[in-house]
């Protein structure tokens, strides 16, 4: 979903204290008649472009943003996040406790919890949800670094024979999870873990029937059969969740429909259908808003512009926070970006509001440190990646490497549209302010992911983190050197960074957690690990008839406010 992200807007491939924009009206369940002012039953239809068609439709499968939006309206975690970010709230679970250790986490799920057809949500429906989100042999996406490096017996997960069901059944069995009774679910962490609370409202940690898996499956079946424990999740009629809508209908390439759960513990939604397309092209989209058969799209490319001067429809625009941040990566690894001057030069040479006004349309914000605004632990006193062409010219100097030395280094650039506007950007930036003339290397995504990961190039960008959840473990674990292989933002070499990290990760302390993680990103800002850039915007057409929504900056890309549409209704129009 979230995690690792480039710049892909015009090409896609793919908090405490937060900013929230509200439309129309606070947010809030709404009763099955329809709130005073709502349309009638027969309009309570919202139409919303998800451009991608999900690649599955089992919630612990999903792991970009466009599964996310269907998956966590048709399962529930067991938490979510409050609107305003500040903390969670109960979702399936009416609440939690935690041990004093910091090390149990018992969590008790609601007396009216029900599933689509009815049935009662149980503890014993998390614990074989988790589990199979922990098998190996379905390589599920989310496991690493939320579940694998938190649950209590789980840290072998990579280890473990995905072909060998009786080594994975001896695995699974091993986990510290849980149902003492019907309505309990316990996990047992390895270390204590504060942030916890938030990897519990992922939508991947939703609870699955095993009674339903195994009876599209033709009756159980081995751990390591990874095809049967995927067959009910392809038929909308099998697909059983306990979200607050659920699944009538699947057009491949085209569609998926939802309804309500009408057995949903919060009550019956009062959209009577929720409609995701799969419409790629933005301008077919854009079409399809302006005739009013959508009702929420993202703008992007030349229609931003159409739609500033454009009367109605600039009233109908929304620039929402993104909790996703992103920069230049050097490759530290290679000489000369192992010199922090030279890495300082670079980042401090780039006119971060020319950047973002005139290349990205003003739809994103400069940003020169390492948690984007609405981020609890968000700080941007540390201006020393701030523009400043004469302070990044003296550094050059005073780093000793010459221009002919950085001319042999070659800017790794995705071949998206943005991405190639991004980079010629920059590379005229640091011909203009530090007489450099370092070349593009544009080349397809696909193969670019595979030259990060591989450490395989020299500077490369842009690239950063969207947040999965707002706490800043999120984004300071990225840095530490054990994620280098897998997230190769150039592995800078950060001395104490790794264990200042862990320390605020397994304090129970929110006040030595905010410290401890405020130093950790001053190291990254003051080292120039990266050459911060942006923070990401969203800007996106909502119908004026969508009334009560709560956006918030977590919600899934292009689709806002998702994580409670159960409130939203269509007014009369």
């Amino acid at each position: 979903m979230h995690r690792s992200m480039f710049d892909f807007r015009l090409g896609r491939v793919l908090a405490v204290g937060a900013a929230m924009a509200t439309v129309a009206a606070a947010c809030g369940s709404t009763p099955a008649s329809g709130p005073s002012g709502a349309a009638p039953a027969s309009q309570q239809v919202l139409s919303i472009n998800d451009q991608t068609e999900p690649n599955s439709y089992d919630p612990g499968q999903e792991t970009y943003t466009y599964e996310a939006a269907v998956g966590r309206n048709v399962f529930e975690p067991l938490l979510k996040p409050k609107a305003d970010l500040s903390d969670v709230t109960g979702a399936a679970a009416s609440g939690y406790t935690v041990s004093s250790d910091g090390l149990t986490y018992t969590f008790h799920i609601r007396s009216n919890a029900n599933w689509s057809d009815g049935k009662p949500v149980t503890g014993s429906d998390f614990v074989y949800g988790w589990k199979r989100l922990l098998n190996p042999a379905l390589a599920a996406g989310y496991v690493d670094p939320f579940f694998d490096t938190n649950v209590a017996g789980a840290a072998d997960y990579g280890k473990v024979d995905a072909t060998n069901a009786t080594a994975i059944d001896a695995f699974l069995s091993g986990l510290g999870l849980s149902a003492p009774n019907s309505k309990t679910f316990v996990v047992k962490l390895q270390h204590p873990a504060a942030y916890f609370k938030w990897v519990a409202t992922l939508w991947v940690g939703a609870p699955i029937r095993q009674d339903v898996v195994e009876s599209a499956a033709g009756g159980s079946f081995p751990s390591s059969d990874a095809t049967k424990a995927e067959a009910w999740a392809s038929n909308a009629s099998t697909i059983i969740g306990n979200g607050p809508f659920k699944i009538s209908a699947i057009v491949p390439k085209d569609h998926v429909t939802l309804v309500p759960n009408t057995h949903y513990w919060a009550g019956t939604a009062a959209i009577k259908q929720l409609t995701y397309d799969f419409i790629p092209d933005a301008n077919t989209a854009f079409a399809k808003y302006r005739t009013g058969a959508l009702d929420i799209i993202n703008v992007q490319g030349a229609n931003v512009t159409v739609v500033r001067n454009d009367p109605k429809l600039s009233k109908q625009a929304k620039l929402i926070p993104r909790l996703t941040a992103f920069w230049m990566a050097y490759n530290t690894k290679r000489s000369p970006l192992n010199n922090q001057d030279v890495r300082m030069a670079l980042a401090k040479a780039i006119d971060r509001n020319q950047l973002t006004q005139d290349v990205l349309h003003g739809t994103d914000k400069p940003l020169t440190s390492f948690l984007p605004k609405g981020m609890l632990g968000y700080d941007n006193s540390d201006n020393a990646q701030s523009f400043d062409a004469a302070a990044a010219k003296q550094l050059l100097q005073k780093s000793g490497v010459s221009v002919a030395d950085l001319n042999k280094m070659k800017l790794l650039t995705r071949n998206t549209t943005t991405n190639q506007t991004v980079n010629q950007f920059i590379i005229q930036q640091w011909k203009t302010n530090l007489g450099l003339d370092i070349q593009l290397n544009v080349i397809d995504s696909k193969t670019v992911t595979k030259m990060i990961r591989a450490g395989n190039f020299d500077i490369y960008g842009p690239d950063g983190w969207g947040a999965d959840y707002p706490d800043p473990q999120d984004w300071a674990d990225i840095f530490q050197s054990g994620s280098c292989h897998a997230l190769n933002w150039g592995c800078p070499t950060l001395p104490g960074y790794d264990a200042l990290v862990q320390k605020a990760d397994a304090s129970q302390s929110a006040s030595s957690r905010l410290a401890d993680y405020k130093t950790a990103q001053k190291q990254l800002i003051d080292t120039a690990a990266v050459g911060f850039l942006y923070q990401q915007y969203e800007y996106d057409l909502i119908q004026p008839w969508v009334t009560n929504m709560s956006i918030t900056p977590i919600d899934d890309e292009y689709v806002p406010g998702d994580f409670y549409y159960q409130g939203v209704y269509i007014k009369k129009h």
